[in-house]
C-alpha cells in the first residue's frame, strides 16, 4: 500500500521533487498509486522521454478547462494523446473562430499558473453518470456506460475542474510548463460515426521545453 511518492521521498527529497509519474513494470503511473504488489519500479522526471506523453495528456485537459472557462455549457467528450500531439473534440452550439486559438492558449497559461494538483477518485457507475447527467454533459454519460463492468471509473480533479479519464497524469498542472501550442480547428463526428453529432475538435501539441516547440 506504500505510494510511489513516499518511495521517492525515503530515497531523496531532491528525487521526489523532480518526479512527476512512475514505471510500474513498464507501465506509467500516478505517483500516488498505492504499491499492491513486488514490482520493479522507475522514477520518471519530467525531462525523460516516458513523461512527453504525460506533458501532452494533461496539455488537453487544461485545454478542456480553458475552453469550459471561456464557454460554458460547451460539453467536452473525447482527448487523446496522438502522435505529435493531443487533441479534443468539443459539443459547442457555434463554431470556433480562428482568433479563438489565442484565447485558448491565453487561458490554459492561466489555469497552468495556478498548479492545481492532479486528484484521482473512484465513483460508482451510478454516482458517475447523475454527476454528468446534472451538467449536462451528455456525452461522458454514453462514455462511462461504454467502461466494462470490469474497470473502474476514474474521475482526475484539477482544482474545480474534473473529467473522466483513464490516466495517469503528473502530480500538478503547472508541471506541464510553457511549451504548448494549440494547432488548428477541424470538424470530427462523435465516435467517428457520421450518423452521429458532429463536434468540433481542437489540435494541438505539448513538449518538456520551449525549444522542442
Amino acid at each position: 500500500g506504500t505510494t510511489g511518492l513516499e518511495i521517492a521521498k525515503s530515497i531523496s527529497p531532491s528525487l521526489a521533487k523532480r518526479t512527476v509519474a512512475m514505471s510500474l513494470d513498464g507501465a506509467l503511473a500516478d505517483l500516488s498509486d498505492a504499491i499492491t504488489k513486488d514490482a520493479s519500479i522507475k522514477f520518471v522526471a519530467r525531462t525523460d522521454p516516458e513523461a512527453l506523453e504525460l506533458i501532452r495528456h494533461d496539455a488537453a485537459h487544461v485545454m478542456a478547462e480553458a475552453v469550459q472557462e471561456l464557454w460554458p455549457g460547451t460539453q467536452v467528450t473525447i482527448g487523446p494523446v496522438i502522435e505529435n500531439g493531443f487533441f479534443y473534440d468539443f459539443a459547442k452550439q457555434q463554431p470556433f473562430e480562428p482568433d479563438d486559438i489565442p484565447k485558448i492558449e491565453k487561458k490554459m497559461s492561466e489555469i497552468i499558473v495556478r498548479n492545481a494538483p492532479f486528484t484521482k477518485e473512484v465513483w460508482s457507475r451510478d454516482a458517475a453518470k447523475k454527476f454528468f447527467r446534472d451538467k449536462g454533459e451528455l456525452f461522458k454519460v454514453e462514455l462511462v456506460d461504454a467502461i466494462p463492468a470490469d474497470q473502474e471509473i476514474k474521475i482526475y480533479k484539477q482544482g474545480e475542474w474534473l473529467d473522466l479519464c483513464r490516466g495517469p497524469h503528473m502530480t500538478s498542472v503547472g508541471q506541464i510548463g510553457k511549451a504548448f501550442k494549440l494547432m488548428k480547428f477541424a470538424g470530427a463526428y462523435w465516435r467517428g460515426d457520421a450518423n452521429t453529432p458532429q463536434l468540433q475538435r481542437i489540435y494541438g501539441t505539448a513538449f518538456a521545453t520551449e525549444d522542442e516547440l
